[in-house]
């Protein structure tokens, strides 16, 4: 898919790892990995397995499958960094706390993630083999595509809107129910400091969700923002710059407790 390549910003040794959502595309962190590296610092955007080829391709995957995208990207990083920083959106966020419990990173930025879902996910699994697709939406159908498209022309990007499959499989609904729940047992794991991000408005991720992550954080420092306008992609949304801020300015924290 056109506009579905992964992004990769060599900075110095501070590493930003920037994971996308489900059916996404490394499209709606990029604009988060060129605010971090015009700071100074390398940043990766990887194309999730099954993610930005076809939709046939992603009904295949497994949630572990995304995990190992997430940490090829983490060893091409720390190839080259001393430090590196997860950043997910959405799902992106929930890979980001997996790793976070399995490997060494500095800190985490969660936005907008969903540890629980209102909707039964657990329906996917059956659902998915007799209803492949459970959610179909048009790419130009909503105001945040056409501020996408807009910005894109003024950043002098190619102009794609958002690039992501506008179909929502059973299958991948369905893993993402299974990494919802490995990544409940793993968050006492994570012990390095988190920035959670969530917005009011979001109509995809309940925004309880916030409150729910950070109860399960309880070996790890924790900070908060709340959003008051944004949707669910916060990386692309009005107050995307504020997001891209907030990032930067806990990554330059956490550097600076740590001494670096």
């Amino acid at each position: 898919m056109r506009g579905a390549e992964p992004m990769y910003l060599i900075g110095n040794r501070v590493g930003c790892l920037c994971l996308h959502g489900l059916s996404a595309s490394p499209q709606e962190m990029a604009w988060l990995a060129q605010h971090m590296h015009r700071q100074g610092f390398s940043a990766y955007v990887p194309r999730l397995y099954g993610h930005g080829t076809s939709r046939e391709h992603f009904r295949r995957v497994l949630w572990r499958d995304w995990y190992l995208s997430a940490l090829d990207g983490y060893h091409l990083l720390r190839a080259h960094c001393d430090h590196i920083f997860v950043m997910g959106l959405s799902m992106g966020g929930l890979l980001a706390l997996r790793l976070a419990a399995a490997e060494t990173v500095s800190g985490v930025v969660v936005l907008g993630s969903p540890l629980k879902l209102d909707a039964p996910l657990w329906l996917a699994h059956y659902l998915r083999y007799i209803r492949p697709v459970a959610l179909t939406s048009s790419p130009d159908d909503t105001p945040l595509d056409a501020r996408i498209r807009e910005l894109q022309a003024q950043r002098g990007e190619p102009v794609t809107g958002r690039v992501s499959y506008f179909q929502m499989s059973t299958a991948g609904v369905a893993e993402l129910h299974k990494l919802q729940g490995e990544v409940r047992r793993c968050l006492p794991q994570v012990r390095v400091p988190t920035l959670l991000i969530f917005s009011k408005q979001d109509q995809t991720v309940p925004y309880k969700n916030l409150a729910l992550i950070q109860a399960g954080l309880v070996n790890a420092p924790v900070e908060t923002l709340t959003l008051e306008r944004s949707d669910h992609i916060l990386t692309n949304d009005i107050e995307c710059e504020t997001v891209f801020a907030a990032a930067e300015a806990f990554v330059k924290r956490v550097l600076q407790l740590q001494n670096v």
